[in-house]
């Protein structure tokens, strides 16, 4: 619902590298953003007048050389936005207020530098306008904080099959000095910034789309840097129960991309006091648009999940396990106590074929059953399976009655597996199914773009988007 948005347009026809910092604020003045530009790109961030982020690089890096290596400027545009986001399912607000200014600075190169200041953060993004494809190298985003800050990070433990951004973002948050973080710790987004009773500064991203998730590894010093699976060349499947593909060989590059798009938003969460970092949905905001018009089949609501079904019934007149009387009783008991749907978690088909399904159950009679009582089906899948046999298996899923699937053991956020991720949300949504992802990134937006979709982990997570609307 727009309320009203000012445009101011600066034609910087005369400007030089000498004149090598703009200004934004925030629209109650408190936040002031400093971008320089001399020799490379840097941002600072003053809060209430005290810098709370000291100036700190940031940089794109193709095969043809940085971004800054010419910082020529074309134009700036400045532009001040009162609006509002109304969400379609459930979130922490129905309507989102989104007022914030925007720096646009458009350099004589192909691309442009955007910075977004709200009263609750900042972010900055970069956007291309290259005729052909672009082959992203690295990227540089660097975080300087002041001496002596704490920070709340998930420092990932390295698989011993695997490198180190294989990982199911299911680490605990350490609490320590910024300045005891290491090259070779690496964490995951968001982390958190800031001691009791300090101005906090959650640190995270939003709207990634074919490109890699950002990691973040310290220096020794007061730098968090941002860090990127590179591309993989090669994969190997595992062996044993729950099989997925592991990276065996990756480019010299991170992303192989559209030369004319938007980059991931990098964001700066501010809260004051402990009680506005909650409330805080700059990921929410800066996330694109619904990609499907009709989002009447999301649903929230209950759900069992028996996980280790054959030990937890009692007093049953059938052998309990993986077969159509467990889970008919598991219908009846979500029909008694008002939960939508249940799950049928692993084990209810083999794991690398989703149409063989185990002997002890008959879907058309679990289907049939469930319809009659009024309860949905929920089924989980290996990503890998998922994937392989999509089309057939969301038909399939279609006419059990199934409204929501989980899809596991992903544990990676490389280019590969980001588009992995919007490929099988958009495929869900054209079969007005719901999607969980499990071992996955923090949402990042993504339950924005993809309505249907929510992923599990991650401290921004929003599963109670399928499990509960109350939190």
């Amino acid at each position: 619902m727009k309320k009203y948005t000012t445009i101011c347009l600066v034609l910087l026809s005369y400007w030089s590298s000498a004149a090598d910092s703009l200004i934004v604020q925030s629209p109650d003045k408190k936040i002031t953003v400093t971008v320089f530009l001399k020799n490379t790109i840097w941002y600072r961030i003053d809060y209430a007048n005290i810098t709370i982020l000291q100036p700190s690089e940031i940089d794109l890096l193709l095969v043809s050389g940085k971004m800054s290596d010419d910082l020529k400027v074309a134009a700036v545009k400045t532009i001040a936005v009162n609006d509002s986001i109304i969400s379609p399912v459930p979130e922490k607000r129905k309507i989102i207020p989104d007022v914030y200014n925007e720096l646009a600075i458009k350099f004589k190169k192909p691309y442009t530098l955007l910075f977004r200041v709200y009263n609750d953060g900042v972010a900055y993004r970069f956007a291309t306008a290259f005729r052909d494809s672009i082959i992203i190298k690295n990227e540089t985003a660097g975080f300087v904080f002041n001496t002596n800050e704490k920070v709340f990070l998930p420092i990932i433990h390295p698989r011993s099959d695997a490198d180190h951004f294989h990982t199911s973002f299911e680490e605990l948050y350490q609490f320590k000095n910024v300045d005891s973080i290491a090259k070779t710790d690496l964490a995951y987004t968001p982390v958190l910034v800031g001691d009791t009773g300090a101005i906090k500064l959650g640190i995270t991203e939003s709207d990634l789309e074919d490109y890699p998730g950002m990691f973040l590894s310290g220096d020794s010093n007061n730098t968090l840097h941002g860090e990127f699976a590179p591309y993989p060349l090669e994969e190997k499947m595992t062996e044993g129960g729950f099989q997925q593909l592991l990276v065996t060989k990756r480019a010299d590059f991170i992303a192989k991309t559209k030369g004319k798009r938007n980059f991931p938003w990098r964001i700066i969460m501010i809260a004051p006091t402990d009680r506005d970092l909650p409330g805080n949905d700059l990921v929410y905001r800066l996330a694109s648009r619904a990609k499907q018009k009709d989002v009447s089949y999301v649903n929230p609501g209950q759900g069992t999940d028996e996980w280790i079904i054959g030990i937890n019934l009692f007093n049953i007149p059938f052998k309990a396990g993986v077969n159509t009387a467990t889970y008919k009783y598991y219908i009846d008991f979500a029909k008694q106590f008002g939960f939508e749907r249940i799950m049928m978690d692993a084990g209810w088909s083999e794991n690398l074929d989703l149409f063989k399904i185990v002997r002890e159950i008959n879907m058309d009679t679990l289907s049939a059953y469930a319809k009659r009582q009024g309860v949905k089906l929920s089924m989980w899948t290996l990503c890998a399976t998922l994937e392989r046999q999509l089309d057939s298996a969301l038909d399939q899923f279609n006419k059990w009655g199934v409204d929501f699937i989980m899809t596991d053991f992903i544990d990676r956020d490389d280019q590969k597996i980001v588009n992995f991720y919007h490929r099988i949300a958009k495929a869900c949504a054209d079969h007005k199914i719901m999607i969980m992802f499990h071992g996955a990134y923090a949402p990042k937006g993504f339950n924005r773009t993809y309505p249907n979709a929510v992923t599990r982990e991650g401290v921004l997570g929003s599963e109670y988007n399928i499990w509960s609307d109350k939190p």
